[in-house]
């Protein structure tokens, strides 16, 4: 099986990245500009960020928002706070597709109409 040809490649693949920076598999460094999906903005592999993903990864990598999960709410009230909106309520989800559908829903819910 092959990957779906979705997006022109160009011929280079990271091995490694740092801060702002990302290298080739020949060691060649580049000044990553790269603004799309998953683009953390405190840069790669900062040692905050690696630190507190490993530490929740010995904890609990992922589960539902089935349950309570204290870190979602913690940064729910968090966002409030910093936002002046502490009695909005926010959903957390992991796509813009999976934001689209449930952006869909909340409307319905609001507007009472099923379809």
């Amino acid at each position: 099986m092959n990957l779906f040809d979705v997006y022109p490649l160009n011929d280079i693949t990271i091995v490694k990245a740092k801060g702002s920076y990302v290298w080739d598999g020949e060691g060649q460094q580049y000044l990553d500009l790269y603004g799309g999906h998953a683009v953390i903005s405190i840069g790669h592999t900062h040692p905050h960020y690696v630190q507190r993903v490993t530490e929740q990864l010995h904890k609990v990598g992922f589960y539902s928002n089935s349950v309570h999960i204290p870190l979602q709410e913690e940064l729910a009230a968090k966002l409030g706070k910093v936002s002046g909106k502490p009695d909005y309520q926010l959903f957390m989800c992991n796509s813009g597709a999976e934001a689209n559908e449930n952006a869909l829903k909340l409307a319905s819910f609001h507007n009472g109409r099923k379809k």
